[in-house]
């Protein structure tokens, strides 16, 4: 009989019913410490492990994608109350009949129809999806199906394969991980639980490829049909491309256990920017516009919208993190590239919901991970920013930040500026500055002309400038211009603040050092006679254009607010050793100038 229910399997059930002396059917979990573990010792380990995450029995579980029916037989033994689905009549004939108990009925369902009675009027403490949400689609389905049948505070457990490199998401039915863990926060589920296991399950797929290879007879006299031998190939075919993903770190296989949870995130939608507005000004204490909002996050010509929102049951907004992106300049020896990345800012949460979560489980840090899965991976390398220490710690622990030194404030008292023009510039007037009212092509070239000499930069061409500060709706930018023999050599960026100027922008070719110079006098002599000290951020790197400070009087002192540049990194071409030794920046990186 039994035989004859292996036989009316569909492939590759039939297949692995064969290999297997076990029914279980999901890939099994080595222990370290345990070299000589068999695939099936391993597969019962893999089951076991999911328990810890489990309410206490008795509680009522939806098995979706229950596969030949052992683990719900498991949980019944356990003293749950187990409704198990699958699409397959066969596989539930299977179930039926192998797997019998008081506390277990196995129903012909997929997950996504909506009329079986097990998704009426029933009401779960646990979703389970064990290596079957890799065939369900799309995920915002699966789980705002999942949040409908849960109990308050019920729980969905998902172990299955992830697809962590998005080059090989056409060649299998695995999701990105990054789309799960999007999808699960927009669903309203609290990531309580998270193992990343690949390491661990990747011999499974030298199992069951000796395993087809050995028994390739077996399984060929019992299925005995038509296009078995061409089906096994596949499979096996498939099984070795699988190993080779795990070995690669393309694929990955996780343990996600997720609670029912009355706080969502989701992204910006038409008309959100006024509260997300209002609630800036709030918890910063300060007047940002409309217009600014618009110009930074609707009209940026390098992309729109890149925010998270943390929101309540009742739609309330609870928390914020978003970024802008910007052009990215980067060289390595001869060659260069360009891409784009986002500057990360306004993070923030409203006072009324700082109580909500610890760590990790903290509104802000699931308003980062959603951000981070939403948006970045795959598409951005890097998120920078500028903190103070009072995010710090936070960020290092729960939001993957990773700091770069305090930064270098350069502070000039105008009475130690030191402008030395050599004799034949004192009688010849090579040099020019000009207030500059429109960003002209002239930028471009100037720019690939420069940026070689400053490493890795964010990408100052014209259409940046142009928009950086022109089209800033602040009106509180004033750009200048340095001309030798009328060839444009270098540009400032300065807003006036009291007796104080803040520079906060600038850009020189290196084979005029004198030109900065020429640039300071003409601004304290005819722009800004009042002034009694310049300000700035610098960074240490290039070497050669911080002597330039050093020559002109600047002296390096603490950063007022304590701020240090922060990285978020997704690709492994960037590092923060990297960033330490080729990052420039000055403050109109930041959102504070």
């Amino acid at each position: 009989m039994k035989k004859n229910l292996i036989q009316s399997l569909p492939e590759p059930f039939n297949f692995y019913r064969i290999v297997l002396e076990s029914d279980h059917l999901h890939f099994g979990l080595w222990k370290e410490d345990d070299a000589d573990m068999t695939l099936e010792e391993a597969q019962e380990n893999m089951f076991r492990s999911l328990l810890k995450y489990f309410p206490e029995a008795p509680a009522k579980i939806l098995d979706v994608g229950c596969g030949l029916g052992l683990s719900a037989y498991d949980l019944a033994e356990k003293g749950y109350e187990i409704r198990a689905i699958s699409p397959s009549p066969a596989l539930i004939a299977y179930a039926e009949h192998c797997y019998v108990h008081k506390n277990l009925s196995f129903h012909v369902a997929g997950f996504l129809d909506e009329d079986h009675p097990v998704f009426q009027k029933e009401f779960y403490d646990l979703v389970l999806s064990q290596e079957s949400l890799q065939y369900i689609s799309p995920l915002s389905g699966f789980f705002q199906k999942a949040r409908y049948l849960l109990k308050e505070k019920g729980k969905i457990i998902i172990s299955d394969e992830v697809c962590k490199d998005i080059s090989i998401k056409n060649r299998t039915a695995v999701h990105l991980v990054k789309d799960i863990i999007s999808s699960l926060s927009e669903a309203g589920f609290r990531i309580t639980g998270r193992q990343e296991v690949g390491e661990q399950v990747v011999r499974t797929t030298d199992h069951i490829i000796q395993r087809f290879e050995q028994k390739r007879q077996q399984i060929l006299q019992t299925v005995n049909r038509e296009n078995t031998e061409t089906e096994l190939d596949f499979f096996l075919k498939g099984w070795k491309e699988q190993k080779i993903w795990y070995e690669n770190r393309q694929m990955e296989y996780h343990i996600i256990a997720a609670q029912k949870d009355n706080i969502s995130v989701k992204p910006y939608e038409q008309g959100d920017e006024h509260r997300i507005l209002d609630m800036f000004n709030k918890v910063f204490g300060t007047n940002r516009t409309m217009d600014h909002w618009y110009w930074k996050f609707r009209d940026n010509p390098y992309g729109r919208f890149k925010i998270a929102e943390t929101v309540t049951g009742n739609n309330e907004l609870a928390a914020h993190f978003c970024g802008y992106p910007v052009p990215f300049y980067y060289s390595s020896g001869p060659e260069h590239s360009e891409c784009i990345i986002f500057h990360g800012g306004d993070t923030m949460t409203h006072p009324d919901f700082r109580h909500v979560g610890r760590g990790k489980t903290s509104i802000l840090s699931r308003a980062a991970v959603y951000f981070y899965n939403k948006f970045c991976m795959d598409v951005i390398p890097f998120i920078y920013g500028f903190n103070t220490g009072n995010i710090r710690k936070f960020g290092e622990r729960f939001l993957d930040y990773r700091y770069l030194p305090q930064i270098p404030f350069h502070v000039l008292d105008v009475r130690d500026f030191r402008f030395t023009p050599s004799v034949f510039h004192r009688f010849i007037n090579v040099y020019s500055i000009e207030a500059v009212r429109e960003i002209s092509p002239e930028y471009d070239t100037f720019f690939q002309k420069t940026a070689p000499d400053y490493g890795t930069l964010i990408k100052r061409d014209a259409a940046y400038l142009k928009w950086r500060y022109p089209d800033c709706p602040d009106r509180i930018h004033k750009m200048y211009a340095v001309r030798r023999l009328g060839k444009l050599v270098g540009w400032g960026v300065f807003v006036q603040k009291k007796d104080s100027l803040i520079w906060g922008d600038a850009l020189f070719d290196r084979k005029y050092p004198q030109a900065p110079a020429f640039l300071l006098n003409h601004l304290v002599h005819y722009e800004f006679p009042d002034t009694e000290k310049i300000t700035g951020w610098f960074s240490p790197v290039p070497s050669w254009w911080g002597a330039i400070l050093q020559d002109n009087g600047f002296q390096i002192t603490e950063e007022p607010n304590r701020l240090a540049p922060v990285f978020t990194i997704f690709d492994n071409r960037f590092s923060l050793e990297y960033f330490e030794r080729y990052f420039y920046y000055t403050m109109g990186d930041s959102d504070l100038f």
